[in-house]
């Protein structure tokens, strides 16, 4: 990895000022790096700005993801749920248990990583699956099984995102068997998941639900890409509370037949994503640009130039003047400043995100 002060001060995400007055957080920035050669192996790295102290721990396994307590991720050696944490110590997750003949498992952390939502599909005599949702602070306090989902053939319930600002999940009923359509992650039949009360709630989101289409989650607002008959992806706006509806018109861009990756910013003012093409027959040679979607004005633009592979927005950053993303194989993570449209390459490791310990 790049020198670690400078990979850590292009993110630009200045929390210094903060943790200086609050000196029992410890702030890390956590990467990851892939070892091409072995497959599943990986090495984080647990970056303090403050101290510049640098801790690495190796681990085979996929679906890392930061939590407040460390990085959980999916052994993939004995197929358990571990925990890696900024003190070097691998260990068995402390209250996440997903036993060897589990068919699957999904989670989702919300963005302050203080909270974190689970799911466990079991395969049942007949085949069928049944799937519980898990809920719990990240340190697994407040433990909560919120829902216990009929068994159903071959269809499994997982959580999406937390709803920032609110008590609430996004869930999506998936097929197992629904053939890719391409190389992002398209989602359908979505609903919310009320937890406020002591016994949790579904409810239908507006719209319709039908739509297998990139899917991006703000505070009050969530955004559907849709191909529109002339080219290109229009941007579906939902108000989650209301249910007011507004279509963004696409770009004129029906070169380019993927669209996904999408994020929405803190505020619901701004989105992202990611518009791709495959360079032949074969699959090989993907191109892709960046859009990004102006919610107040209500129009989308392209803001980089093609790029010779397929990009991930990762997250915003610089007070939403600058995007993290990186590539297929997350190989590293770069910067785009939107305004220049200018890239830099920010580390040699995929960026997981900020942990705070204290």
């Amino acid at each position: 990895m790049r020198s670690l002060l400078a990979s850590l001060l292009l993110l630009g995400w200045g929390m210094l000022a903060q943790a200086q007055s609050a000196p029992p957080a410890q702030h890390w920035d956590v990467f990851l790096r892939r070892d091409a050669q072995t497959a599943g192996a990986a090495m984080l790295s647990f970056n303090n700005l403050l101290s510049g102290e640098a801790i690495e721990v190796a681990a085979t396994g996929s679906h890392f993801t930061v939590t407040s307590l460390g990085v959980i991720y999916l052994d993939g050696l004995d197929g358990s749920v571990k925990l890696a944490q900024s003190d070097g110590r691998l260990r068995k997750h402390p209250f996440i248990d997903f036993a060897p003949g589990d068919h699957s498992i999904d989670w989702v952390v919300s963005a302050d990583g203080a909270r974190i939502a689970w799911t466990i599909a079991r395969q049942l005599a007949d085949e069928a699956l049944m799937t519980t949702t898990w809920l719990a602070d990240s340190d697994g306090d407040n433990l909560r099984e919120l829902l216990v989902d009929r068994p159903r053939a071959g269809i499994r319930l997982l959580p999406v995102a937390f709803r920032p600002g609110s008590e609430q999940l996004i869930m999506e009923v998936r097929a197992i068997e629904v053939a890719a359509a391409g190389p992002y992650t398209l989602r359908t039949g979505l609903f919310a998941l009320d937890f406020a009360a002591d016994e949790a709630s579904s409810r239908p989101l507006p719209g319709e639900q039908n739509c297998y289409c990139a899917v991006g989650i703000g505070a009050d607002v969530m955004l559907r890409l849709t191909r529109s008959s002339a080219g290109g992806f229009a941007a579906e706006v939902l108000a989650l509370e209301s249910g007011q509806a507004n279509v963004i018109e696409a770009l004129p861009l029906d070169e380019y037949p993927y669209a996904g990756n999408l994020i929405v910013n803190a505020d619901d003012s701004i989105a992202m994503y990611a518009l791709s093409q495959v360079g032949d027959e074969a699959g090989s040679g993907f191109r892709t640009v960046l859009a990004r979607i102006d919610l107040l004005a209500a129009r989308q633009e392209v803001v980089s130039r093609r790029l010779p592979t397929l990009i991930r927005p990762i997250a915003f950053s610089e007070d939403n003047s600058a995007l993290l993303f990186t590539t297929a194989n997350e190989g590293g993570t770069w910067k785009l400043r939107l305004a220049e449209q200018t890239i830099i390459k920010v580390a040699d490791g995929l960026y997981l995100g900020r942990m705070i310990e204290g």
